[in-house]
């Protein structure tokens, strides 16, 4: 790093790794072959090399990182990109409107197009395999494009804030999409996931505010926090039989969401995971959930029925908070614990039905502001023990006078 009167170097076939900004800063460096023995360019490696006219970049590179050739303005430029070997730098003339990409281009580095704004149309040829983070950011004038069936991952933010977008479909060869690859496509009415891809992350797809419908395919064993957030389109969504995680406020916000159906595969619904969801009538939560996160259902003014299943052990704080439309709530003997304010605010909520012999851990408020006259209803026995338990338990001495004993075993 800052060698400044260094213009060249030999890297022999022992080095498997060329480290964060090794040579940055080498302005005086001309040309550099990178063998076939080197798996990954670091970060910066050759940041502000400005003298770098030639580099060869080995077979066996399966990695280049962060702005590893940022500021190497004397790179060869072709039709106005700037190109290290098969690695797509940048584009030089932000201005243009449609842009080639030579064939054998392997990589489209990061950032490549960034804030290209004036970009409309682009060809990929079928040689690149990755689409490297932010590589379209604030491309807001790009209406569609193709990704080939080379590609196999779309990085992060790649396509973030493309608000003209209206849509895309990824191929088959695709595994991965990563953190806010379509954040804010705001334009984005339909896209198709493929069957290649195991993982959507966080953000990918969020405030995608004109798509309506989507189908994550059963490949998909995990959608991250915020996926589709604020996806105020969406109307229906399909969730694949691989997904064991909802994440974090994964459908948070999407207001026009009428039905979903969360499959077996799944067995933890994460903080917000529907929260906002103020369309959203009814749902069904499968037998494989155990746990059902903070705020999961929080403010889903229109949802009048839920079915908690016997796998679920813990209902999270606010995990119903202002479920207003709730008229009442079975709660299996299976549950150990109900967070803060879990129910807080359905005022609605007029029969609380809660199965367990033993009460559950519960929080404060957890069923305060119901409807008027909301009774708590649980198991009977002959010697009153398990009112009684329920009546002195900590937050449940509460809502004393509102607890009564049911017969469960008689219940339809």
């Amino acid at each position: 790093q800052e060698c400044t009167s260094l213009t060249g170097v030999t890297i022999t076939n022992s080095v498997t790794e060329i480290g964060y900004a090794t040579f940055a800063y080498c302005s005086s460096l001309t040309s550099v072959t990178i063998p076939d023995s080197v798996t990954l360019i670091g970060e910066y490696a050759f940041y502000e090399c400005t003298s770098l006219k030639s580099v060869t970049i080995g077979s066996g590179v399966t990695e280049i990182g962060e702005q590893a050739f940022y500021g190497c303005t004397s790179l060869p430029v072709i039709d106005d990109i700037r190109y290290a070997d098969t690695y797509l730098v940048e584009v030089v003339d932000r201005t243009r409107t449609s842009y080639s990409i030579k064939p054998g281009t392997r990589i489209i580095g990061r950032d490549a197009f960034y804030e290209c704004t004036s970009l409309t149309s682009i060809t990929i040829p079928d040689s690149v395999t990755s689409i490297g983070g932010g590589a379209f950011q604030e491309c807001t004038s790009l209406t569609s494009i193709t990704i080939p069936d080379s590609v196999t991952s779309i990085e992060q933010e790649a396509f973030w804030g493309c608000y003209s977008l209206t849509s895309i479909t990824i191929p088959d060869s695709v595994t991965s999409i990563g953190y806010g690859a379509f954040y804010n496509c705001q334009s984005l009415a339909s896209v198709t996931i493929p069957n290649s891809v195991t993982s959507i992350g966080g953000r990918a797809f969020s405030n995608c505010t004109s798509l309506t419908s989507v189908t994550i395919p059963d490949s998909v064993t995990s959608i991250g926090g915020r996926a589709f957030s604020n996806c105020t389109s969406l109307t229906s969504v399909t969730i694949g039989n691989g997904v064991t995680l909802i994440g974090y406020s994964a459908f948070g916000q999407c207001t026009s969401l009428t039905s979903i159906t969360i499959p077996d595969s799944v067995t933890s619904i994460g903080s917000s995971a529907f929260s906002g969801c103020s369309s959203l009538t009814s749902i069904t939560i499968p037998d494989s959930v155990t746990e059902i996160g903070n705020y999961a259902f929080d403010s889903c003014t229109s949802l009048t029925s839920v079915t908690i299943p016997d796998s679920v052990t813990s209902i999270g704080g606010n995990a119903f908070a202002y479920c207003s439309s709730l008229t009442n709530i079975t709660i299996p003997d299976s549950v150990t614990s109900i967070g803060d304010r879990a129910f807080f605010g359905c005022t609605s909520l007029k029969e609380v039905y809660c199965k367990p012999t033993t009460p559950p851990t519960g929080g404060w408020d957890m069923f305060s502001n119901n409807a008027y006259g909301r009774k708590i209803y649980v198991p009977a026995s002959a010697d009153d023990s398990i009112i009684n338990a329920y009546k002195a338990a900590q937050y449940w001495s509460d809502y004393s006078a509102d607890i009564e004993e049911y017969d469960f075993s008689a219940q339809q």
